[in-house]
């Protein structure tokens, strides 16, 4: 049996060995701060030019290398020293690999150089990606252990579009162990929020959240099953899009809930950035490279120009009837609905909640047929054999959140299975009447009932500034689950945690959703 412990202090050792000792951050900077995020200004590792650099996002990033502003190479050396940086403040890298970027930054210096011309719209660019998508010449371990010397021989679909479109590689970052928790903890350790590092960063993508916020990339690739980009977007500030299942390539993503082929719960990938505008250039760069043209199980669906003719239409959620927000979430929802109802381009309605509950039920219910203590679970129909397999092959301890999330189960059989979807379409079936009957264009919501939370404590998965007010002094929780996150939250701690929200669009609208949300975004922050 391999020694767990000597395993993960060889994958750490392995891991600080990729960041250049040169960029090593001042001892007079210690003790850290809480809030880490003036690091890199304070560091005086990056110069005048540089942080004008790592503080842009990817449109102007792009348009700045094409007009000869900066080169690829500059850029691409800011952003290995922001992710050094971000690294050593937060925990948030898996591998940064330095050399191999610069070299790709100087071919396509070379290229426009000699062409006249970009190769791409994403021409010199870095982008950061998530541990468990595969790129050529580098691991993607999933979170485990023993996959650490498992080196890719091709990229993941997605990565390749944008590797065509001319981004530069630099940077793979931490997503927490077996790729299934709202926050991010592994072998490599735990990733910190840089808002607040008493906080998770949100998971499963928590190291790009963290490295973003750290401004240590100008664009991120996640994933998203059950909140794996939308979590650590609101607890890290930064934005993220989590599209419908087939209108992005997931193939060649790693995954361990399920074996290939099932298609119970099925999760996509997404971007994650400081821009909407951002993230709408990615999913155009994706849906113009044709992607359905080399997997058939994706939609035949260019992307489409949306022209919005009257009001938007609004629906707010406030509330899904099983755990109510905090006082600072309820706050930042009324602070942008009272914007909304403002300005004559919205209409704004209440969103009732639709059997919320039913959902996590579904997905995660008391077992009908066995014993009362175990579970059913569409996440993971083989009750985490395959969770567990991997964490045995390297000696590997299972993180208390996988135990929670993956651990109450049992394995399904095919008939179970089978009736579990079937219950799943019946209730997409009954929220898609509820929705159209609301004639909403968009729902805006909170992200979760919490800012970012204290570590152990995500565990609840339906969907300004934190202060001392938002005690919920006399409330009286109206079930367990509302107990326990009102019990684990405290805003003395929470202090500084970001307040975001989510626009949420109808399955298979991604061009409107993003067109919504671009309008809310303009609207609240004006």
């Amino acid at each position: 049996m391999p020694d767990g412990v000597a395993l993960a202090k060889k994958a750490i050792a392995a891991r600080d060995a990729t960041i250049p000792k040169e960029y090593a951050l001042p001892e007079s900077l210690f003790p850290l701060p809480k809030d880490r995020r003036d690091l890199l200004q304070r560091s005086g590792l990056l110069d005048k030019k540089e942080l004008e650099i790592v503080n842009q996002g990817v449109i102007p990033l792009a348009k700045a290398i094409a007009d000869k502003k900066y080169t690829s190479v500059e850029v691409t050396k800011a952003f290995i020293k922001a992710a050094a940086i971000a690294q050593q403040a937060t925990n948030c890298v898996l591998e940064l690999f330095p050399e191999e970027a610069l070299q790709r930054a100087k071919e396509l210096d070379d290229y426009q150089a000699k062409n006249g011309k970009t190769v791409g719209p994403l021409h010199g660019v870095p982008i950061s990606i998530k541990d468990h998508i595969r790129q050529k010449g580098h691991a993607a371990p999933c979170g485990f252990l023993y996959a650490v010397d498992q080196i890719a021989d091709k990229d993941s679909h997605l990565f390749a579009i944008l590797r065509e479109a001319g981004a530069v590689p630099y940077c793979r970052t931490i997503n927490c162990q077996a790729v299934m928790h709202l926050e991010c903890r592994s072998a490599w350790g735990a990733t910190l929020n840089p808002h607040n590092v008493d906080l998770v960063p949100g998971g499963s993508t928590g190291g790009e959240g963290a490295l973003l916020a750290m401004r240590g990339s100008p664009l991120g690739i996640g994933s998203d099953i059950g909140g794996s980009v939308r979590s650590p977007a609101a607890a890290c500030g930064i934005f993220s899009f989590k599209p419908s299942i087939g209108r992005v390539p997931n193939t060649g993503a790693e995954t361990l809930s399920a074996a290939p082929g099932y298609e119970g719960i099925i999760s996509t990938l997404g971007p994650m950035g400081h821009s909407v505008e951002d993230l709408e250039l990615i999913m155009k760069i994706v849906a113009d490279a044709k992607p359905w043209n080399y997997d058939p199980s994706l939609q035949v669906k260019p992307w489409r120009k949306v022209e919005q003719k009257g009001k938007l239409r609004v629906g707010v959620l406030r509330d899904d009837g099983v755990v109510r927000p905090v006082g600072s979430v309820q706050r930042a929802l009324d602070y942008a609905v009272d914007k909304l109802k403002k300005n004559p381009n919205f209409e704004v309605v209440e969103y009732k909640p639709y059997k919320s509950e039913r959902s996590w039920e579904l997905i995660v219910s008391r077992d009908r047929l066995w014993k009362a203590d175990a579970q059913t679970h569409l996440y993971f129909p083989d009750g985490g054999k395959l969770v567990y397999d991997s964490l045995a092959k390297a000696d590997e301890p299972a993180d208390p959140m996988t135990d929670w999330i993956v651990g109450q189960g049992r394995a399904l059989d095919r008939d179970e299975i089978i009736n579990l979807v079937a219950e799943r379409d019946a209730y997409r079936m009954e929220v898609a009447h509820h929705w159209q009957g609301a004639g909403i264009d968009c729902l805006l919501s909170p992200v979760g009932p919490t800012p970012a939370p204290q570590p152990f404590t995500a565990k609840y998965w339906n969907v300004d500034k934190q202060d001392e007010k938002d005690k919920q002094d006399g409330y009286k929780p109206r079930n367990d689950k509302e107990k326990e996150i009102y019990s684990t939250y405290d805003p003395e701690v929470a202090q500084g945690a970001p307040l975001c929200l989510q626009v949420i669009g109808y399955v298979g609208h991604e061009e409107e959703t993003i067109d919504a949300m671009k309008k809310i975004v303009d609207a609240v922050t004006k």
